[in-house]
């Protein structure tokens, strides 16, 4: 690759894609009045016992919910697993058919293109990308932008964490080992024995499943996920992950993206809750009740 070419793509961050227009929706809140002279001052709030968490409790609770969400899964998430074991298992028949058919497509052009790839799944880039998102959302006191880098966040160490103790309990040997895909449990612990999964392919669909379900465009979800399967077909096209690597890669990253979104989607709804207030209120009409949303 030619070093101008490099430089170049070592300038570029993943852009952006945050789109984090919320329609805020404010009932009116009677104003208490003066009956007969006498001020009635009634206030009663429906949910109160919950308090805002900071980002440190959040991170630990996710991990948390990350960590045990298998003894809470259903009939269906347990259908949904074997299936993938399946499909890992069918998966590890193809690595020597898709290694040789991709890797026999190397090319200058193609060396370019998938670069692309490789720095969309750089666990760095990520960090950067993650941090400073998070960072300018506090700055800027955009709460959805620092939201949105906190689950990146997450998500990113997350995976990595998972991926991590995958490949040194596994013990894979990399494609060019030329050692053949079925080379495991080698606890040497070296770079070449540590192939399965693919970190990058996990990093990249964790990245993409977030920002995709925080951004909920179809455009920008067809383009992130295509991001993150140039990724994938980066590193079997490097010659550094069998298929099989990147096919539970990605699923490492989609759940544990998925998990996230999932957890912060439930925490809103009870923040929700708890911003309501029913106010009692008098006026010379009659009595009732009015109610307030804090946003």
């Amino acid at each position: 690759m030619l070093s101008r070419k490099s430089k170049i793509h070592d300038k570029i961050l993943i852009v952006c894609f945050i789109v984090s227009f919320f329609q805020i929706i404010i009932f009116p809140q009677n104003k208490q009045v003066e009956a007969d002279n006498i001020k009635i001052p009634l206030h009663l709030q429906l949910s109160s016992m919950k308090t805002e968490q900071n980002d440190f409790s959040i991170f630990i609770d996710d991990g948390l919910n990350l960590a045990t969400s298998p003894f809470n899964f259903t009939g269906t998430d347990w259908m949904t697993t074997g299936a993938m074991v399946i499909a890992t298992g069918l998966a590890f028949t193809l690595d020597p058919k898709i290694k040789e058919n991709v890797t026999h497509q190397r090319s200058a052009s193609f060396d370019n293109v998938t670069s692309y790839g490789e720095k969309y799944g750089s666990i760095s880039y990520a960090g950067i990308f993650a941090g400073g998102m998070y960072l300018t959302g506090k700055i800027m006191g955009n709460k959805s932008l620092a939201t949105t880098g906190r689950m990146l966040t997450e998500s990113v160490l997350y995976s990595g964490f998972v991926v991590g103790v995958l490949k040194y309990t596994v013990g894979r040997a990399r494609p060019y080992n030329n050692e053949g895909p079925a080379d495991f449990f080698d606890y040497t612990f070296t770079e070449n024995n540590v192939s399965f999964p693919s970190g990058h392919t996990a990093t990249a669909f964790a990245i993409s499943t977030v920002l995709s379900q925080r951004i909920n465009n179809t455009f920008a979800t067809i383009g992130l996920y295509g991001l993150a399967s140039l990724t994938a077909y980066q590193r079997i096209y490097d010659d550094k992950h069998w298929f099989s690597d990147v096919f539970v890669g990605a699923a490492i990253g989609y759940f544990i993206g998925n998990s996230i979104v999932n957890s912060e989607e439930s925490r809103s709804s009870n923040d929700f809750l708890s911003n309501m207030t029913l106010m009692p209120s008098i006026s010379s009409s009659g009595a009732g009740l009015s109610l307030h949303l804090d946003f």
